[in-house]
């Protein structure tokens, strides 16, 4: 069983997950600035929930931003604690590459956004497999089709986007929305079974800049 670990922004998220039956659970809440008092309760009732124990879990999946400095840093160290407790292999994933592969199926251009803060945003371009640090309308102006944007998008975010590009954006819905550690959890599992693992000493998180706070 291999459990994923996402505290990249104020919203957290913790997966169960094994290839034979897929997600086993997940796990999201709204955890603020709290994740170093959160995770790791909220690791033990997931396990709990679905019957089992710390010592089923096999492999390790951390969320590795961009995001919020804290955060990362909280989910980086749980991960790696696992990892190292009994040498369980370690993998790294994008936040941004975790929320574009969710929305794989929605027939658009997917464009997976994480609010850095300051009036800028952290996204994935399609001539850059390297996250981008940008304004809105930067973004925007990298758009000439249309596109369906996810992660950070609150009111202030939707409403900027659909006056830069009337014709072109797309939101899904709230629900559909929530980035789901499960998604995060399912491409770690692809790695996992393809022999890959990450260096515990030499992974680090993305964080794109200088520490900004997320917005709550």
């Amino acid at each position: 069983m291999l459990l994923a670990i996402d505290t990249s922004t104020a919203d957290a998220g913790i997966a169960c997950y094994d290839g034979e039956r897929g997600a086993l659970g997940e796990c999201v809440w709204r955890a603020g600035r709290d994740h170093t008092a959160q995770l790791l309760p909220q690791i033990d009732l997931l396990l709990r929930h679905i019957r089992c124990a710390r010592c089923d879990i096999r492999a390790v999946a951390v969320a590795l931003g961009p995001g919020s400095w804290s955060g990362l840093r909280v989910g980086m160290s749980v991960a790696k604690g696992f990892a190292l407790a009994r040498d369980l292999p370690l993998i790294g994933i994008g936040t941004l590459q975790a929320l574009a592969y969710q929305h794989r199926s929605a027939h658009l251009r997917v464009v997976p956004i994480i609010n850095l803060g300051r009036g800028r945003v952290a996204t994935l371009t399609d001539d850059a497999q390297e996250p981008q640090n940008v304004t809105l309308a930067d973004l925007a102006a990298m758009v000439n089709e249309p596109a369906l944007f996810c992660g950070d998008i609150d009111g202030e975010t939707q409403a900027m986007l659909r006056r830069l590009l009337p014709d072109h954006a797309r939101f899904p819905s709230p629900a559909a929305n929530v980035r789901r550690p499960a998604f995060l959890a399912e491409l770690a599992w692809m790695r996992l079974i393809a022999g890959e693992r990450d260096s515990v000493a030499a992974l680090e998180p993305i964080y794109l800049g200088r520490p900004v706070r997320v917005a709550e």
